[in-house]
């Protein structure tokens, strides 16, 4: 893990308040997490409980991910990562690397002035790459399919993280079977 309060420092991010990382994602149970441009699945109640969980609180995302949405979403600010330059879009806050998206999801959140001091990890693939070890936890909504093909989660070590939570939901008519996990890294308390 990169040592994230030296390098703060040295950009001169100054404002002592911890903040944690948080991962939301789905995949499925051999790690798929979409197929690069969309969700590859659609599960009643899950944009829901995403919507709960992020509400007030910044989303570090991919400028793949944010086409996928499509927009910015209400009451969260979108963070979004790209290697393009001339890149912009109406309500995203674009940043050109990992460290600028962290100084800039604390900027935010204090610029909010709220207690909140989560900042969300939200993908695609590449972002849950650079973001992961700085999680704390992981909020996984885990869906009982195989696609043959797709964008992975990175492979870690899951004996580092202690699952607190786990909702199962049966499948549906239109729909497969899935379930809520949430997930805490056990080594360490980790800030950003």
């Amino acid at each position: 893990m990169h040592n994230l309060e030296a390098i703060l420092t040295e950009k001169k991010y100054k404002n002592p308040r911890k903040h944690q990382m948080i991962c939301v994602v789905a995949m499925s149970n051999n790690g798929i997490i979409g197929d690069g441009n969309d969700l590859i699945w659609h599960l009643p109640g899950d944009l829901l409980r995403v919507k709960k969980i992020t509400m007030g609180c910044p989303l570090i995302m991919g400028r793949r991910t944010w086409a996928s949405i499509g927009k910015a979403l209400p009451g969260r600010a979108s963070i979004v990562l790209t290697r393009d330059t001339s890149w912009s879009a109406n309500g995203a806050i674009v940043v050109h690397n990992f460290l600028d998206a962290i100084i800039e999801s604390k900027n935010w959140l204090i610029n909010q002035q709220t207690e909140e001091n989560r900042l969300i990890l939200f993908g695609g693939g590449e972002i849950y790459s650079l973001g992961i070890d700085f999680c704390q936890e992981i909020e996984l909504t885990r869906v009982f399919l195989e696609p043959e093909k797709g964008t992975k989660f990175p492979d870690i070590d899951w004996q580092d993280w202690n699952e607190l939570n786990c909702e199962h939901h049966a499948s549906g008519p239109n729909y497969p079977s899935y379930s809520y996990h949430r997930f805490r890294y056990n080594k360490l308390v980790r800030y950003v």
